[in-house]
């Protein structure tokens, strides 16, 4: 299972950008290596779930993995109505 609080702590030792790469990997890996939405193996990116512009925050609790295509058709919509025009 995924632990941010050890992963948090973890990264303190790391560089800023290492600490970023690792903690990306860590959300792809926790997500299967897929994406969330359509389940694509293909140019993956972390996604906001409830978006930044939105009050979303930048943790673990709040991203998944998507694929670019997905990632940018949800742009800022909330995940619900996102999920609906999927449909």
């Amino acid at each position: 299972m995924f632990e941010s609080r050890n992963l948090m702590s973890n990264l303190i030792t790391f560089r800023s950008s290492d600490a970023k790469r690792i903690w990306r990997s860590q959300i792809k890996n926790r997500d299967g290596n897929q994406c969330v939405y359509c389940g694509s193996s293909e140019e993956l990116t972390i996604d906001h779930v409830r978006p930044l512009c939105k009050g979303g925050q930048t943790n673990s609790q709040n991203c998944v993995t998507a694929c670019r295509s997905c990632n940018q058709a949800k742009g800022s919509l909330p995940v619900e109505q996102f999920l609906l025009f999927r449909t």
